[in-house]
């Protein structure tokens, strides 16, 4: 197997994201995002407006596609996704509320324990919670009943554990990849089953990949670059060990080539606290905590 370096050049360029021409919305997320998001297979992406207490879908070439009120949430939301149906399933504290796109509460169900992260697919919406040990549940959409689960669920005879997140994303075959811990190699687990199919044996110029540094219980979001079997893990540059940080500063990104089976390290020019949400083309797409988007370049 061969491992192939990226030059760190190829994110040094940093751009904000122009809104979409034309569009002249009271909200667009250039300017105004502010939470995470997760980017769906048709580029939109959906961010939470605390401000208005509401749920706006917005697409860099569509502008603001819809919106959806949370008024009669109760707290407020962890994370969410958008059904079939334009309605939301909203994870927040261990409860899991349905709402229409009016802002009118569905039904509700108890979770086994606060979610970490979230993914979907055509059938259903998969939750990983933050557990001492992985757990992860597929929902379905109608109902949130458990289609398959993965892992120990987690009881109140277990008392109070660390509360790891382990982000999730989808592969291009539709396989669930999961991170955790200081592991740079990611669990492979089959959409339609639960079932753990593998892990991938990454290698950072020619040895295997290292383990990550400090404290990984809260590690940053994974994010699919669609077709090209790449996977972009966001990191403190901290976390990377010192023998392969180099000059890494603030956020940086792991670049994990499935295909080629090869991992390496990326500046993003970003400081810690902006958010990994997605890819556009040949652009990783970042939450500014003080507002609106930022473009990286990535190849």
């Amino acid at each position: 197997m061969r491992s192939f370096s990226i030059c760190a050049s190829l994110l040094g360029a940093l751009l904000c994201l122009t809104p979409a021409l034309g569009s002249a919305q009271a909200w667009d997320a250039a300017t105004k995002a502010t939470s995470w998001a997760k980017q769906d297979k048709d580029d939109s992406f959906t961010f939470y407006d605390p401000a208005g207490r509401a749920l706006h879908t917005w697409a860099r070439d569509g502008g603001l596609m819809g919106t959806l009120p949370l008024g009669k949430l109760s707290g407020e939301p962890d994370r969410w996704v958008i059904d079939p149906r334009n309605a939301a399933w909203i994870a927040h504290g261990t409860s899991l509320t349905h709402i229409d796109r009016t802002g009118r509460i569905l039904g509700s169900e108890r979770l086994p324990a606060v979610v970490g992260d979230i993914c979907w697919d055509a059938m259903g919406m998969v939750l990983s919670y933050r557990t001492a040990e992985p757990y992860v549940e597929k929902r379905d959409y109608r109902t949130a009943e458990v289609i398959w689960s993965f892992g120990s669920k987690p009881t109140k005879k277990d008392g109070p554990a660390p509360q790891n997140l382990r982000p999730l994303t989808l592969d291009d075959s539709g396989n669930i990849l999961m991170a955790d811990g200081n592991a740079l190699n990611l669990s492979i687990l089959d959409a339609n089953t639960g079932k753990k199919v593998g892990e991938t044996a990454l290698l950072f110029r020619g040895v295997p990949a290292p383990t990550l540094e400090g404290d990984a219980a809260n590690r940053g979001p994974l994010a699919v670059w669609v077709g090209k079997g790449v996977i972009f893990a966001s990191l403190k540059a901290s976390q990377v060990p010192a023998a392969q940080r180099g000059t890494l500063q603030g956020l940086a990104l792991a670049r994990l080539d499935l295909p080629r089976t090869s991992l390496d390290f990326l500046p993003t020019g970003l400081d810690e606290s902006h958010v990994l949400v997605g890819v556009l083309d040949s652009d990783a797409v970042f939450v500014n905590p003080r507002g609106g988007l930022m473009l990286v370049k990535i190849k």
